[in-house]
């Protein structure tokens, strides 16, 4: 049995109950769903010279991982076309099922992300730290792009001194700063509250700046939003981002598959924030439908203020359709 052939005899919730365990402790069973279907969608590949076959054996335990689970080698790390088209040579002593078995390949063919894009983000992580360069110097490469990318179109981020007066802001700093500065030197102290706020400020100004660039290709065809409005999303109290791709296979059930994922799986994990901006892409060959309407409805009904929504175009996704969600609560002190 190949691993495309397995995932097609088992469904994701008889595997489910299986991948925490497998993964070692808590996961997003959302991502782990992604993953899944994404991986059924593609054509097997093997080509001259690719390592047929995946050893699934159980593995060894030690005190890092004390709970019994399987392993399956080599799969981390292989195009995911190849990995599916592996013959899976299942070790005599094992007696799991085959969906713990798929729970354990899923793991793996996840190790360096659930989507392509996601492991295009990391493989881009691992050139930086080729370069010796530290996430703290990732974060303030990549805030710097969104700044600039942001300010090119006319657009407006707030300043460190500005950032300060957000109460949400200074709640995080003093967090940060608990441990950090206790029994330290007062020319020490003022060196680290420095740092913390450079790297506090550069990690909300990317957070932030993701969803606003992701948005700024739509504000063409928006007679209600203006990059000005989004841009107030920067001086919210509270923000949080969500994104997430369909693997539905076709457009008439890509809705209906996004709100399994919000409802069934967890894809959205509270809306503690009021208010919501939606961001919704689609190709021109299968643009927004009434089921897709079923989904921004659904995310709307989550939040007791104020709701938003853009639609942008990618023909890249073909009958797919992504979605990013941006929770908010508004600063009481910032002009909206």
């Amino acid at each position: 049995m190949t691993y495309h052939e397995l995932l097609h005899s088992v469904s994701f919730d008889e595997i489910a109950p299986f991948i925490e365990n497998q993964a070692g402790g808590p996961v997003i069973l959302a991502l782990y769903k992604t993953h899944y279907d994404m991986l059924r969608l593609l054509t097997p590949h093997r080509e001259e010279g690719d390592n047929d076959t995946a050893n699934v054996t159980n593995a060894e335990l030690d005190y890092d991982w004390e709970k019994p689970h399987l392993d399956a080698y080599p799969l981390e790390g292989d195009l995911w076309e190849v990995s599916l088209a592996k013959e899976l040579i299942i070790a005599p002593d094992v007696t799991a099922s085959l969906a713990e078995i798929a729970a354990c390949c899923l793991w793996h063919t996840s190790f360096y992300g659930f989507t392509r894009e996601q492991r295009r983000e990391t493989f881009e992580k691992f050139d930086y730290y080729s370069k010796d360069l530290l996430d703290c110097d990732i974060v303030r490469i990549e805030a710097s792009q969104k700044r600039q990318q942001i300010e090119a179109a006319g657009g407006y981020i707030p300043t460190k001194n500005e950032m300060l007066r957000m109460p949400s802001f200074r709640q995080a700093l003093r967090k940060r700063l608990r441990h950090s500065i206790k029994h330290i030197c007062k020319k020490r102290r003022r060196r680290i509250v420095r740092r913390r706020i450079n790297s506090l400020y550069q990690e909300r100004t990317l957070a932030v700046g993701e969803f606003v660039t992701a948005c700024m290709p739509a504000l063409s065809e928006s007679k209600e939003m203006t990059l000005y409005d989004l841009c107030k999303l920067f001086y919210s109290n509270h923000f949080r981002h969500y994104s997430y791709q369909t693997y539905a296979g076709n457009a008439a059930e890509r809705g209906t598959w996004m709100v399994e994922l919000i409802e069934k799986y967890q894809a959205i994990v509270g809306s503690d924030f009021p208010n919501v901006m939606i961001l919704i892409t689609v190709s021109q060959s299968y643009p927004f439908s009434d089921n897709d309407r079923k989904l921004t409805d659904l995310i709307e009904r989550m939040c007791s203020g104020k709701t938003a929504m853009l639609i942008k175009n990618d023909d890249t996704l073909g009958e797919e359709l992504r979605m990013d969600v941006a929770f908010y609560e508004k600063n009481k002190l910032a002009k909206w």
